[in-house]
Formats: C-alpha cells, sequence, structure tokens
C-alpha cells in the first residue's frame, strides 16, 4: 500500500509538474499573441486616423467648390438682374 501511494506521488508530482510547463509555455505563446495584435490595432488606428484625414481634407476641397460655385451663380444673378 505504502509502495502504491509513493508511486501515485510521484506521478501526481510529475504530472503537476508538466501542467505547469504547459501553463508556463501558454502564458508565454498568449503574451507573444497580445503584443502582435496590439500591433496590429496600433497600425489600424494609424490607418484610421490617416483615412480620416483623407475624408476631411476632400471635404474641405468640396466645400471650397461649392462656395466657389455659389459665390459665381450669385455673382452672375447679380450682373444679369437690371440695376435699382
Amino acid at each position: 500500500m505504502t509502495q502504491c501511494g509513493e508511486r501515485f506521488e510521484r506521478r501526481l508530482v510529475e504530472e503537476t509538474s508538466s501542467l505547469r510547463l504547459e501553463l508556463s509555455q501558454l502564458r508565454g505563446d498568449m503574451r507573444e499573441r497580445f503584443v502582435e495584435l496590439r500591433r496590429e490595432m496600433m497600425d489600424a488606428r494609424r490607418d484610421m486616423a490617416e483615412g480620416r484625414f483623407e475624408l476631411l481634407k476632400w471635404a474641405f476641397a468640396f466645400w471650397v467648390g461649392q462656395l466657389a460655385a455659389v459665390a459665381g451663380i450669385v455673382g452672375v444673378l447679380l450682373r444679369t438682374l437690371p440695376g435699382r
């Protein structure tokens, strides 16, 4: 009975140590993946910021063009109306 108990304890120690080793490897893998995910998220944020800037730049150009067009139309209308 004592011998069986000792074998069980030895086996239990071996299994727990292998489990701890696997867990530490898993932690290392997870840390590496989280670092990679953070990098990808930073790249995505940078891309989104660049996209916003491009959108704002084109929107501003559109607004300036619209303002010029409206000013031109108003100018033409004011010239063609009979003077007061």
